[in-house]
């Protein structure tokens, strides 16, 4: 019987889960009107501005006020949430079909390529267009 855990696959699926699970708790940790460690490096308005705020919002369940720091926030939570779902479940499904592994990688990778560019595509549009108003 082969080691699934030292697959790569597995590999970059807890590193990934370890990752995200962090991301989550940094924003469950900081509170929306705390200092954060991170901040922007950019000056100005940015469509980013609020992120982190917003993201702590919705690690507390408090809707509106995220989306009043942020109106990109959801999508973006939405985004690690639901990866973070994808990379337990896919890491089992990888381990218990040795038959499938191909095409699940496959369908992981165009999968959550679209959520990436549906999560972030509307803030970096957002940010070109305000760019060029300005």
């Amino acid at each position: 019987m082969r080691n699934v855990w030292r697959e790569p696959y597995i590999i970059c699926n807890l590193i990934f889960a370890v990752v995200l699970t962090a991301v989550l708790a940094y924003f469950g940790i900081f509170s929306s009107d705390g200092d954060y460690p991170v901040h922007a490096l950019a000056p100005g308005t940015l469509t980013s501005t609020g992120l982190q705020r917003a993201l702590s919002e919705l690690m507390r369940g408090n809707l509106t006020e995220a989306l009043q720091f942020n109106r990109y926030s959801v999508g973006i939570f939405a985004f690690f949430v639901v990866q973070l779902v994808m990379r337990l479940s896919l890491g089992a499904i990888y381990i218990f079909c040795a038959d499938k592994h191909r095409r699940l990688i496959l369908a992981d990778a165009i999968i959550s390529t679209l959520l990436f560019l549906c999560a972030f595509a509307p803030m970096a549009m957002g940010q070109m267009i305000e760019g060029l108003n300005n």
